[in-house]
């Protein structure tokens, strides 16, 4: 069984949603990692004092 692809980054994951070749469902999947991704870099930051 082949491994799904997991994208490493929110922009990996946004130039995935943004490119029109993409099935239009596909993108929308890709638009929502990466805000996933981004909010997931926020909480990080807010969590940990050190990196204010």
């Amino acid at each position: 069984m082949e491994k799904p692809y997991i994208a490493a980054d929110a922009a990996e994951c946004k130039r995935r949603a943004e490119d029109p070749q993409t099935p239009t469902d596909e993108r929308l999947v890709w638009a929502q990692l990466a805000v996933a991704a981004e909010l997931r870099m926020i909480r990080r930051v807010l969590s940990n004092p050190a990196r204010r």
